[in-house]
């Protein structure tokens, strides 16, 4: 087992990096001992840890607090000249309550934007696996936070644009439908997402969305002239607000909540049908069905991911991925950028 775990840390050494970017160039630099004072200054600077506190106690009528030298593990404290009170220089920041120094939460965020798993990022920094998965909760929960915040960076087609939509579990984003009676047995629950690709782009652009309404008997679906249902039309207006007008969306007659037929209200796109296009395939053949299967490949893999998770972990594990999709294809960035979107998050005033 010791000989695994070596060569899985070993493995993870060539991923601590970001080819030359801005951990390797900037911030590595800084973690060498003796550079505790510099790091400090550059994390105040990136809007990362608070740059002034004022005293809170009454008598000291908002006096602000010096930043002091410490025999502490982050090296420096926030301390009021009058009243001699403490504070730490994590205050309200994402490093507060963190188990680690500083250097190594850097080191931290920086596996999670490599996609490095948390285990083998606690082998290879020897450090609790419980304050890397800290870490890479927090990272889970800015993205999430980005995403809902940015829906213009998660827009989907344009004129002549070819979008497929499809949801999960259903449709024919597998040749097999998952066993959702058994995920529900394990988790006391079943994700119904819904999935739009942008086929003519490489990779493939995705958004995916789990929806949140709650579902109907199935026998409100067999009534006929029944309004949509809230699922329904919870699909619809995020179908709308992740893709461009002029669109063409190829969809299916098998999916629920993002039907050919419900499709049809949206008059800004042109709607295709699967079961119009299966009939362009040669004869015996099941051509566009593996076509499409192929195309959904790295959305069905998050799918099946969030189905074994709680609803919350299932947002972030969809956030995670909509956000690698943006900012984790250049290595040499999406460390920045996560720092950027933490700052952003994690405002002091």
């Amino acid at each position: 087992m010791r000989n695994v775990k070596a060569k899985n840390a070993r493995t993870c050494l060539g991923h601590f990096s970001d080819e030359g970017g801005f951990f390797d160039v900037v911030v590595r630099p800084m973690l060498q001992q003796g550079h505790e004072g510099e790091l400090c200054s550059w994390l105040k600077e990136m809007s990362l840890i608070c740059t002034v506190w004022n005293c809170p106690h009454l008598d000291c009528n908002g006096r602000s607090l010096v930043w002091s030298p410490a025999r502490i593990v982050d090296k420096y404290i926030w301390s009021c000249p009058d009243c001699s009170r403490k504070q730490s220089i994590r205050e309200k920041s994402f490093f507060f309550g963190i188990k680690c120094d500083l250097k190594m939460c850097l080191q931290l965020i920086l596996g999670w934007c490599q996609k490095i798993p948390h285990d083998h990022t606690a082998s290879y920094l020897d450090v609790k696996k419980h304050v890397v998965r800290k870490i890479y909760e927090r990272c889970d929960e800015v993205s999430a936070i980005y995403v809902k915040k940015h829906p213009e960076e998660w827009l989907l087609g344009g004129e002549g644009a070819i979008l497929i939509v499809d949801e999960f579990p259903g449709g024919y984003m597998t040749e097999y439908q998952p066993d959702v009676n058994s995920t529900k047995r394990r988790n006391n629950n079943s994700h119904t997402i819904i999935c739009v690709i942008e086929a003519n782009t490489i990779p493939p652009r995705i958004w995916l969305h789990m929806i949140e309404a709650i579902p109907e008997p199935k026998i409100d679906k067999l009534q006929a002239g029944v309004d949509k249902s809230n699922m329904v039309k919870e699909a619809l207006k995020e179908i709308v607000k992740h893709t461009v007008p002029g669109s063409y969306i190829v969809a299916n007659e098998r999916a629920y909540c993002c039907s050919y037929e419900v499709l049809q209200n949206l008059r800004q796109y042109q709607i295709i049908s699967v079961e119009q296009l299966q009939k362009f395939d040669p004869p015996g053949k099941n051509k566009l069905l593996d076509n499409l299967e192929t195309i959904w490949q790295s959305a069905v893999e998050v799918c099946e991911e969030v189905q074994e998770a709680t609803h919350t972990l299932g947002q972030h594990i969809i956030a995670r991925h909509l956000w690698t999709q943006k900012f984790g294809t250049s290595p040499s960035t999406a460390f920045q950028d996560m720092l950027n979107h933490i700052a952003e998050y994690y405002r002091f005033f």
